[in-house]
């Protein structure tokens, strides 16, 4: 049956936790002890316990309180942008939009929401199916929740600072919540625009319907292991989703090409940043992996001199604690530690070699299959041709 299902490339590769020998492991993180990852097989009645009795799907509960959150601030700076628009005294006639004058009206603007929540159910369904372990649902999940809320903090910021009239009606009234709603109504407001039970005259740029479409896609595009044929099936959905938003003049032109731009640059700035965490932090690289990776490979060439002449960043642009609210935010602290290149304090794992320089201890990593037993291989002594397979 797989063969339907998973790429070729993906059917014969092992569960990717299977190689983390301590991933059982109770271990204190702040004031709270716990296994670190979820069972890589469901063997007992336990083990469905300990799918969410870990450190990794605590990680979740506080990536889900953060999206909340950060909903939230968004919801009441809209309701800013809402007031600000209803004092204003200039005529609030809908923008002229090139794609608006090129494409039918539809009046049902319904049709945008059944489709975000086909997008979300359909994402949601088969990741939940496709991924190999509980340790990668986490991941993905978590990854998903932190974007969306950087996403609507900075979508709240776009709303209040630059307020747009309606772009599906001329003079739009504005919800009457969001100029004399109590404090509890206030904080429903969220909730009633999410449903489709309120539609705002200012919740515009950027479009917050294609922003959770595209993290979608983007969850699609980096972590799915199908066959493109199932891929191909949620973009079309988001696809017709774009269509439907201009068609219904539920969001300007502009509204979507910029949240199409901002979630992309957001997922591959969280994504790049993970992967520049895991090379300086696995290997014991000071600084950019790459200049690090110029000074070794390049011996008989002045490997710092060249890095600079080809790429030429004196400054990088990634900031230090960036980087670490990304590990923090992605549990990759929680997976360094099942491969004990962090230890239970969370320091990274030193050792000094004779002329005192530091370095990292041996690292195994398990290379079994069936046998209770796993053989270990310490992974700075791989070449290419050693790697386990």
């Amino acid at each position: 049956m797989d063969h339907y299902f998973f790429r070729p490339d993906e059917r014969e590769k092992r569960l990717p936790a299977s190689i983390a020998p301590w991933a059982d492991a109770r271990q204190r993180i702040g004031f709270i002890r716990l296994r670190l990852e979820p069972p890589i097989r469901i063997q007992s009645y336990q083990d469905i316990v300990f799918i969410f009795v870990n450190h990794n799907f605590l990680r979740v509960i506080v990536a889900v309180i953060w999206m909340i959150v950060c909903g939230i601030i968004e919801s009441f700076l809209a309701q800013l942008s809402e007031m600000r628009y209803s004092r204003t005294e200039y005529d609030k006639y809908t923008l002229t939009d090139l794609l608006h004058d090129a494409f039918p009206r539809v009046e049902n603007y319904q049709i945008v929401n059944y489709l975000l929540v086909t997008t979300l159910v359909y994402t949601f369904i088969v990741f939940t199916i496709q991924l190999p372990d509980w340790t990668t649902r986490w991941i993905v999940l978590r990854r998903w929740l932190v974007i969306m809320g950087f996403l609507y903090i900075f979508r709240g910021v776009c709303l209040v600072v630059t307020t747009l009239p309606a772009s599906r009606m001329d003079n739009c009234i504005p919800p009457d919540i969001a100029l004399n709603g109590t404090a509890g109504a206030r904080f429903g407001f969220m909730f009633l625009q999410i449903t489709g039970q309120l539609s705002p005259c200012t919740d515009n740029i950027f479009s917050g319907h294609t922003a959770t479409m595209m993290s979608c896609v983007m969850v699609w595009r980096i972590h799915s292991r199908l066959r493109r044929i199932y891929s191909w099936i949620a973009y079309t959905i988001v696809f017709v989703a774009l269509l439907m938003i201009l068609f219904t003049r539920f969001h300007y032109t502009v509204d979507v090409i910029l949240a199409i731009y901002i979630t992309y640059t957001a997922w591959y700035i969280y994504m790049d940043t993970i992967l520049e965490a895991s090379k300086q932090v696995a290997f014991a690289f000071s600084g950019p992996s790459t200049l690090n990776l110029f000074r070794s490979q390049l011996n008989s060439f002045d490997g710092e001199a060249m890095y600079e002449y080809l790429t030429w960043q004196p400054s990088p642009l990634l900031p230090t604690w960036i980087m670490w609210l990304c590990v923090y935010a992605d549990g990759l602290d929680i997976r360094l530690r099942t491969l004990r290149i962090m230890d239970e304090y969370g320091e990274l794992a030193r050792e000094h070699d004779q002329e005192g320089q530091q370095k990292l201890p041996p690292i195994v990593i398990s290379t079994a299959t069936h046998s209770t037993t796993p053989k270990m291989v310490d992974v700075h002594e791989m070449t290419f041709q050693s790697l386990p397979i």
